[in-house]
Order: C-alpha cells, then structure tokens, then sequence
C-alpha cells in the first residue's frame, strides 16, 4: 500500500508528519510531495488541512481557480480509486464567504473519505467520517537531550522550527504591567521584518524583563528554551502546529497558559490538574497575575497525564486508519 503525503519528509526539526510516519509499519511505503498529485499510483492520500492549498496548487488563486483544482482532484481520485485523507484543526472550520469556495469546499468534504481528528471537540465535521487520533507526547525522542535549569518567573513564547506569530506582540508588555514579581518574557523562533522590529524596540525599552532568540529552534534548542520557562504562553490552540508546542511543553513538564476552548478544556481534562492554565480570551496581565498563583500553589502531579499518547501508538493508529481507507476504495 501506497501513502502519499502532502507534507516534506521527516526531518530532524519536529513536524506534524513525525506523529504520521513510522517504521514498524510493513506493506505500507510512504511517499512525500508538498506540491499537486502527480503519481495517480497511489492507494491513499494524506494531506493536513493546513497543506491543502499545496495539493490544490492554490494558494493565492481566485475562488473559481480553486473550485477547477478541487474539480481536477476529485475527478482523479475517483478514477483511480484513491482514499483522500484529511487531518482537520480548528483552523479547518472556516466559513467562506464566496459562493465558488463554499462549493470547493462541499466537493472536497464530500470527495473525503476519512476526516482525522486530534480530539472529539473538533469531530462534528464529516461526524459520519471522522475519527479521533490523540495528539501523542514526545517523552522518548527527548531522552538523552541535555536539559538545562528552570528560571523562576520566566515566560516563554516560542515557536519550534517556524515563525512567530504577531500574537506575540501584543504580550511583550505582560511582564512589566502584571503585578507578580520578577517576571520576564522569553521570545525564541524566527521573526519577520515588523514583528522583528516591534520585538526589538520592546527590548530596547525594558531589556531586564524582555529577552528573544531569532532564530530556527532546533529540537536540542527547544528542549533548553522549555526547560528554562517557569510557565509556556501560548496565545491560541487551534492549528496542529499549535498543539504542537503546548505537547512539547507538557512532555517536557512545563504548565501551558492558553484560550479556552472546547478542545483546551477537553486536554486540560485528560492531562490533570495543574499543567493546563485556560484564560477567557486573550492573555492579559490579570490572567498572568491568577496564573503564577494557581501554579506557585498548585498540588499537581509531578508529570501530566499523557496516557495513552505515545508516539508509537500514535503512529500505528495512523497505518491502521489508512489501512482501512484503502481497503474501502479498493474492495475485494
């Protein structure tokens, strides 16, 4: 059985495909493209809703460009008997405001045959196709990773591998306006040319409280940069690169700050008490000032709860559901 990913292979920077792909699977080759489906010999297709505009060849294109893209892919799909495969976030469930990308979108849902879940808060898309695979904990690719010391009153916001989002902007005045003292802030991840500038004049204001590290965080660098952080910011949880950092934070045993949500709560459930912090919105100073009292007092266990999300069984989670997938297109 033939997998085609839509997403670049695994690497030594921790991706969303790292969970997908494993090595314990026999009868299954994984291919990888980031661009439109060109091999048609292929049994299933893989894509992150995230990625979908590199499948499509769309991004940029008028709403008419992407309905003939979606029409061209699931006319291939169908002729050659292919499962498409979608694993779909918070960011999935847009509503779209012209008429031709609400028809794209009815097509492609329609042409799907398995929607992959990380939780069952986001299953309510395709229900009758959806399936739940829990997002798994990354304890074991740690081990032998030197680990570095905790800072007290340390904030840390950081994107491993990839851009900082302009969220950040506006916490880079948290730790001079909450009252808990001897709080700083920590920015690790590259930056683009006016969050880079914004970041640096905040710093050049209050350099004691505010330090960054523009830079691609390795996977040795963000295992340093979370064992520093007394508490992780993260200012949303809704796309898998998201879910990414807060699991990387709880399997290095750092409490997460971030939006509730359906799904934030449902994790906050699942992992125990005291390791994922939910504000009402956006982060603000006063839910800091809550936060670090919560946390200084809490009674948690030592490590989260993350039973039952190991990468292994993750993965094989994966292989099975795709199994299935190619079986259900090609009956015998």
């Amino acid at each position: 059985m033939v997998v085609q990913e839509i997403h670049r292979p695994p690497a030594p920077f921790l991706r969303y495909v790292d969970q997908v792909v494993g090595t314990n699977h026999p009868g299954i080759e994984y291919k990888f493209s980031q661009g439109v489906l060109t091999d048609l010999d292929v049994d299933v297709v893989h894509v992150l809703d995230a990625n979908l505009d590199l499948l499509l060849g769309t991004s940029g294109e008028t709403p008419l460009h992407r309905l003939l893209a979606v029409l061209a892919l699931t006319r291939n799909l169908r002729r050659h008997r292919i499962a498409l495969v979608r694993t779909i976030d918070e960011t999935t469930c847009r509503v779209e405001r012209h008429t031709l990308s609400r028809l794209a979108c009815r097509l492609l849902d329609k042409s799907t045959s398995i929607f992959i879940a990380a939780d069952t808060s986001l299953v309510s898309r395709g229900s009758s196709r959806a399936r739940v695979i829990p997002h798994p904990h990354f304890r074991e690719r740690f081990d032998g990773y030197p680990r570095g010391e905790q800072v007290r009153g340390r904030m840390l916001i950081i994107a491993p591998g990839s851009e900082l989002s302009d969220d950040a902007i506006s916490l880079l005045a948290l730790p001079s306006v909450a009252t808990v003292p001897g709080l700083t802030l920590r920015l690790a991840g590259t930056a683009s040319g006016p969050l880079r500038k914004s970041i640096q004049s905040a710093m050049a204001r209050s350099r004691s409280t505010l330090s960054a590290r523009f830079e691609r965080i390795s996977d040795g660098a963000s295992v340093q940069e979370f064992d520093a952080a007394e508490l992780v910011l993260l200012p949303k949880a809704r796309s898998s690169a998201d879910l990414q950092t807060l699991f990387l934070a709880l399997s290095l045993e750092r409490p997460v700050l971030t939006p509730r949500t359906d799904l934030t709560m449902s994790i906050a459930n699942s992992v125990g008490h005291g390791w994922l912090f939910l504000s009402e919105g956006s982060l603000t100073a006063q839910t800091i000032d809550g936060t670090f009292a919560a946390l200084r007092e809490s009674d948690r266990a030592r490590q989260p709860d993350l039973t039952g999300r190991s990468l292994a069984a993750t993965r094989d989670a994966y292989a099975a559901l795709f199994r299935s997938a190619a079986s259900a297109t090609h009956p015998n």
